[in-house]
């Protein structure tokens, strides 16, 4: 459980007004309005207030008040996110960031991590990614295997694609049934066939899109990702800040994945994290086996763990798990990005 998530009332409204400090460079940018509505959505989700943005100080002033050192790094990996909103003045928002940290004495992997993807260095925030695949992933050595043996189709297992395979015979409430219907709907591979290297090496996270009730779309990457950094006791929000730069403003951060603009809704985002913490069982630890699971109904495990149902994009067996884009290699539109990334992202 996340710390952040306890904190009400006048600290909650402090901690905002750092927030929007750093989403103004305290007070030297006005309040882009992603930021207003994220802001707003902070308030309700984890502090559960209402909040009147003007009334929010934006200066670092009352840095102080937030005296726990884990509340004081927890705020500014939230606020992690706040310079990737919006393309105008992100390493700007990145400094008045790390300016924050640096009053409470915090310039961890994070911290400066944001600032060097702004200036095109992903080395900081993918040192973070990968302390967090365990939680994420199952195991980093056993997923990166499986990406390694992907071009010479050894990545592959006859007894996992057989109880795939077997899954699909289930009901249709059945998590199997439904872990099925995520790969059908988006076109990927079963588990276990050959080749299939997404598929194989990212099983975990696919249980977790199912879990949580999120689609594959741009926003139900982010969604997972908050959600999945809420109920662990590990740290994703490194992980968190590079999807949504790749998501909300087009920058590059996993070449594997194909960048977007404008996906980010923070009224979504801050209710994932929010259900989240208000799940009861952790499955995100690296030796949770998911398969027991799989013949039992998804719902009465969800309601067993304590996942909440409103705020699920997949709400009913007639929503996909692709979302309306359709399945991930069939999608078009006006936001996805062509290029190889902004011009502050370097190391492509």
């Amino acid at each position: 459980m996340k710390q952040i998530t306890a904190v009400r009332g006048e600290l909650g409204h402090t901690i905002l007004g750092l927030m929007k400090a750093v989403a103004t460079d305290e007070g030297a940018l006005p309040l882009h309005e992603i930021h207003r509505s994220t802001l707003e959505a902070m308030g309700v989700h984890l502090f559960h207030q209402d909040v009147d943005t003007a009334s929010l100080a934006g200066t670092f002033v009352g840095h102080e008040q937030v005296e726990d050192a884990e509340l004081q790094a927890e705020v500014l990996h939230m606020a992690g996110v706040i310079p990737y909103l919006e393309e105008e003045t992100v390493e700007q928002k990145a400094v008045a960031l790390l300016r924050l940290g640096k009053l409470w004495g915090i310039e961890d992997n994070v911290v400066r991590g944001v600032l060097a993807l702004a200036r095109g260095h992903k080395r900081l925030l993918y040192m973070d990614t990968t302390r967090m695949s365990k939680y994420e992933f199952g195991s980093t050595a056993r997923t990166a295997l499986k990406f390694l043996l992907g071009p010479l189709h050894l990545d592959g297992s006859k007894k996992v694609l057989a109880q795939y395979q077997g899954y699909a015979e289930l009901p249709q409430e059945t998590v199997g049934r439904n872990m099925v219907r995520y790969y059908l709907d988006n076109e990927f591979p079963l588990p276990g066939t050959p080749g299939a290297p997404f598929s194989n090496a990212l099983t975990t996270h696919d249980f977790h899109h199912v879990m949580a009730g999120y689609d594959t779309t741009p926003l139900g990457e982010i969604l997972v990702s908050a959600f999945d950094h809420a109920i662990s006791a590990g740290d994703g929000s490194g992980t968190i800040v590079g999807i949504v730069g790749q998501m909300q403003i087009g920058l590059v951060f996993d070449p594997s994945v194909r960048s977007w603009k404008n996906q980010f809704d923070p009224a979504l985002v801050f209710r994932a994290f929010e259900r989240g913490s208000e799940a009861r069982v952790d499955y995100l630890t690296p030796d949770f086996d998911m398969h027991p699971l799989m013949q039992q109904p998804l719902e009465e495990v969800r309601e067993r763990f304590g996942i909440p149902g409103e705020g699920r994009l997949v709400r009913s067996w007639d929503d996909l798990w692709c979302g309306e884009m359709g399945p991930v290699t069939r999608r078009k539109g006006p936001d996805i990005v062509h290029e190889p990334g902004l011009k502050l992202d370097k190391n492509l």
